[in-house]
């Protein structure tokens, strides 16, 4: 991994249903951080994809009639659909299906096997097929079949034949499973994983995520089985045929293969080259669900196979050098109810990300579930008040302002800011002492607002997107209250240079601004650059050159008013 290179991922979903709002989050998530990287022009590389090895694929199969990559094949393309109607930029879209992903993982597997951190034993617990997950009683609920209510297994209940233990998310009982299988010697781990954490202390964020999963190591860490002796879906161990791999050794090792056999940059590009100096990712987005799996599991497969670790006297330890084939952070999301209430089909309370989205605007979808939630807490989704919030800062404080300079500035005689040259062109030095002579009692006020582009670059560095967004808008009001106490609509009757030196600060600091909300509004300020005369903005950004456009003075040409960037919503 070079300085210069930015990897994020979401996880690879499953493969089953339509991409939800919880799926949808951890893509903006992304695709925002991914923007911002490129736009500022790292070599980011934005991976995301479906997980498919699955023996429950080759049930829904079976009882749909088709046949298994038949199947696959068309529940990729609702996944692909979801993503590319909201325009994520996404570089690769992995599926572990894949020929290329096959070879890697039999060859991960190869490797740890001949290392003997890969072993063979026999597997006795409990399995919900449905989680593709062991569980044990913690994991579980009691359920009562006759009152139809469920009870947590630490709770003691009256013993009765009417109890019977189930998976809380699919409300199924869990299969009894014992077979043969390979495991995994996590345990062997337990000294460098304490250590690796210790050494990197902001691996995992929000930090109360991290040390949950400090806790959960720090009770012992247990091996776990890596493949499936009963599924006939999957790949297939190189040392044993008779078995495939189990979901997680299988699954995480989709960020390696993307690397190894890269698109390079081009989703569809089939012609696969090698990248390897993009591993490790920068940012892996997660769900909170699936947190120690990434924070626990995968670092310790990537010490096995690439060999990071020193052995002391027997016990395996972490050393600074392992970093370099490690993960950098993984960002932990959250789960969210909606109007209080936890989503459900039979509340009619499920948003699904395209279907609200056209009812009102991507927009709106993604402000609210950006700025109202620091990203890691659970949250609630209001719909009112998510239209009141799209409404106030989209609608009325951005595009209030936008709409303000393009009607005046037609109301101009000759091409805008044709007359004010001199002030336009003023060096950075000159620049302040003229301010302050035009508008001594708002000059500082602009001033100090500068201090909060920095702000929102460390936000972004940071991933709080919350910050960012909360700063950038921050800044808007700060830029109305210029508006309104300068009141250039009167000035140009009285004063029309000065009229003009308004509507141009007014426009360029929306520029900045646009810059600014570009990786989270992308469409949208695409327009506000073309409709202000800013010709290829959008292009000159998505070829990693905001620095070029930060440098240039823009030359402005509104020649006609616009119809609304943002329209609002009644409630």
């Amino acid at each position: 991994m070079t300085q210069n290179n930015f990897y994020i991922t979401t996880p690879i979903y499953y493969w089953n249903g339509v991409p939800h709002v919880g799926h949808f989050y951890s893509s903006l998530i992304a695709n925002t951080i991914f923007k911002y990287h490129k736009i500022s022009g790292k070599n980011a590389r934005f991976t995301t994809g479906i997980d498919e090895n699955s023996q429950k694929a080759v049930i829904e199969a079976e009882a749909a009639g088709m046949d298994i990559m038949d199947y696959l094949d068309s529940m990729a393309v609702e996944h692909t659909k979801v993503w590319d109607h909201f325009n994520f930029d996404y570089t690769d879209f992995i599926r572990t299906t894949e020929p290329r992903h096959h070879e890697l993982v039999q060859k991960v597997l190869q490797k740890c096997f001949d290392k003997s951190d890969i072993y063979e034993g026999e597997y006795e617990w409990m399995y919900c097929v449905w989680c593709e997950a062991f569980k044990k009683d913690d994991d579980l609920v009691y359920l009562n079949i006759e009152q139809n209510k469920t009870f947590p297994i630490k709770q003691w209940v009256k013993e009765t034949t009417n109890i019977i233990k189930i998976c809380p998310d699919h409300l199924k009982k869990p299969d009894q499973i014992k077979e043969k299988n390979y495991f995994f010697k996590l345990s062997k781990y337990q000294t460098w994983m304490e250590e690796f954490y210790e050494a990197n202390p902001n691996f995992v964020t929000p930090r109360f995520r991290f040390n949950e999963v400090i806790a959960f190591t720090e009770r012992g860490l247990e091996d776990f089985s890596i493949s499936r002796e009963t599924n006939t879906f999957g790949i297939p161990l190189p040392f044993d045929h008779s078995q495939v791999t189990y979901v997680w050794f299988d699954a995480l090792f989709n960020y390696y293969t993307s690397c190894v056999s890269s698109r390079g940059w081009d989703k569809n590009n089939e012609n696969f080259t090698d990248e390897s100096d993009m591993f490790p990712a920068n940012l892996h987005v997660v769900g909170k669900d699936i947190i120690r799996f990434h924070a626990i599991f995968w670092p310790a497969m990537l010490a096995s196979y690439f060999d990071l670790w020193e052995d002391k006297s027997g016990v395996i330890h972490y050393k600074t050098s392992d970093l370099e084939k490690l993960p950098d952070q993984i960002l932990a999301g959250w789960f969210f109810t909606v109007d209080g209430q936890k989503m459900s089909k039979s509340l009619w309370n499920v948003i699904e990300p395209v279907d609200y989205s056209q009812q009102y605007s991507k927009e709106l979808l993604s402000l609210y579930i950006l700025s109202w939630f620091p990203i890691g807490n659970d949250g609630d989704y209001d719909r009112t008040d998510a239209i009141r919030t799209y409404n106030a800062k989209l609608a009325n404080n951005l595009w209030n302002l936008v709409n303000r300079v393009v009607v005046l500035s037609l109301k101009l005689d000759h091409k805008l800011w044709a007359g004010i040259q001199d002030f336009v062109n003023l060096s950075w030095e000159d620049y302040w002492p003229k301010m302050k002579e035009l508008f001594p009692e708002s000059a500082e006020a602009i001033l100090e607002s500068y201090a909060n582009f920095e702000i929102v670059k460390q936000s972004m560095a940071s991933y709080d997107l919350k910050k960012a967004l909360d700063t950038i808008f921050m800044m808007l009001d700060d830029l109305n209250k210029f508006t309104d106490s300068e009141a250039p609509w009167t000035l140009l009757k009285t004063d029309l240079e000065k009229a003009e030196i308004i509507l141009y600060i007014i426009a360029r600091r929306l520029v900045m601004v646009g810059f600014e909300l570009y990786p989270f509004f992308p469409e949208k300020m695409a327009q506000m650059f073309e409709k202000f005369g800013l010709e290829k903005y959008d292009e000159i950004l998505e070829q990693w050159n905001l620095e070029q456009l930060q440098k240039t003075t823009p030359e402005f040409n509104i020649t006609e008013k616009w119809e609304n960037l943002f329209d609002r919503f009644d409630i």
